[in-house]
C-alpha cells in the first residue's frame, strides 16, 4: 500500500498484506450466529425481570431499568439528596430480592448502617427490635465499604468483582468519583477508568452506580444539564445510563425535586423528567406528596 497526497492508492500487493494482518487474529474474531451468541442473544430480547432494578415507585416501573452488566452516572447539585436517594433505591433493591455492595467513601461505614435504618424505619430514632430486624434481614445481602480513604480505582473495582463473584452482589454505588484516587482534570485517567469501571459490570453482571458531582457554577440552585457534570465527558458518553437529581425552590414550589433521566440505554429508552416530594421523616422521596413513605421490610416490623 502506497500514501500519495494524503490519499490511500492501491498496488498489487495489498490483499495478501491485508490478509497477513489479519492472520494473528484468524477465526479467533470472526463470529456466526450460533452457539455462545445465540444464547446471549436470547438472553439480552428477554431479559429477567428479576434482573431488572426498577425505580421504587410504582408509577414508573416500566419507564426506567438498571440492568446487569450496566451502568449508572448519578449526578447533581451539593445537599440535592443524590446519596439519600441511592440509599432509598438500594432499600427498594434489597426489598426486590438484589444483593447491594455500597461503597459511600464519604461516610464512615456505620453512619452508612445508620442512615439505611433511619430511612427504612422513617424517623431518626428506631427501636432496639426494628435495628435488629433490619440488621438480621440484610445480613449478607447488604455490604458497606471499610474504608473513608481515597482509593485507586482498579484496587475499588477488583474488589466489586470479587464481591460479585463470591456473594452475588448485583447491584454496586460508588459515592462518589472524587474519591477515586485520580486528578480531576486527568480525563485520559478518567476515560480509562470509564473503561474498567463498564468492562467490571459486564463481567461480573452487576450494575454500577457512580456518583459524580457537576462542576461548580455562579449559582447553586441553576438547573444543570447533561455537560455539567465533573469530569470527563469521556465518562458520560461510556456510561448506559445518566441520572440527574435537583431540588426545587421556593414557597411556591408545587413539587420537592426532579429526578431526570438524560440518557437510557436499551431496549425502554425513555427519557425525561419526574417530579418527587420529599418526605421530611423520611427522608424518602414519594411520587405523590399524598403517599406515605415506604416499607422496606415487613409489615410487622413496623408495628410492634
Amino acid at each position: 500500500m502506497q500514501l500519495n497526497s494524503s490519499r490511500f492508492s492501491l498496488v498489487k500487493d495489498d490483499g495478501a498484506w491485508l490478509e497477513g494482518l489479519a492472520g494473528a487474529d484468524g477465526e479467533s474474531r470472526l463470529l456466526t450466529s450460533t452457539g455462545d451468541i445465540a444464547q446471549s442473544l436470547v438472553r439480552q430480547f428477554a431479559p429477567s425481570a428479576n434482573n431488572a432494578l426498577t425505580l421504587p415507585w410504582p408509577e414508573v416501573h416500566d419507564s426506567v431499568r438498571f440492568l446487569p452488566g450496566k451502568t449508572t452516572i448519578w449526578s447533581g447539585p451539593t445537599f440535592s439528596g443524590k446519596t439519600q436517594f441511592l440509599r432509598q433505591l438500594m432499600l427498594w433493591a434489597l426489598k426486590s430480592g438484589q444483593r447491594v455492595f455500597f461503597a459511600s467513601l464519604e461516610e464512615e461505614p456505620l453512619e452508612v448502617f445508620r442512615e439505611f435504618i433511619a430511612t427504612c424505619a422513617h424517623t431518626r430514632e428506631p427501636s432496639s427490635q426494628f435495628i435488629a430486624d433490619c440488621l438480621d434481614i440484610w445480613c449478607d445481602r447488604l455490604f458497606v465499604f471499610d474504608s473513608t480513604e481515597m482509593i485507586a480505582p482498579e484496587r475499588l473495582l477488583g474488589l466489586v468483582h470479587f464481591a460479585a463473584k463470591k456473594y452475588g452482589i448485583t447491584h454496586v454505588v460508588i459515592d462518589s468519583l472524587m474519591r477515586l484516587a485520580i486528578a480531576a482534570d486527568d480525563y485520559e485517567g478518567q476515560r480509562q477508568m470509564g473503561n474498567l469501571i463498564s468492562r467490571v459490570a459486564r463481567l461480573a453482571g452487576v450494575h454500577i452506580h457512580l456518583v459524580a458531582h457537576p462542576r461548580k457554577t455562579l449559582n447553586s440552585r441553576q438547573s444543570m444539564d447533561l455537560y455539567d457534570i465533573r469530569g470527563a465527558q469521556d465518562l458520560v458518553a461510556q456510561a448506559d445510563s445518566v441520572v440527574t437529581l435537583e431540588r426545587k425552590h421556593g414557597d411556591d414550589r408545587q413539587w420537592d425535586a426532579e429526578l431526570t433521566i438524560w440518557k437510557q440505554r436499551g431496549d425502554i429508552n425513555w427519557i425525561g423528567c419526574i417530579r418527587l416530594h420529599y418526605d421530611r421523616p423520611s427522608r424518602q422521596l414519594k411520587y405523590r406528596a399524598i403517599d406515605p413513605p415506604m416499607r422496606f421490610i415487613p409489615d410487622q416490623a413496623y408495628e410492634q
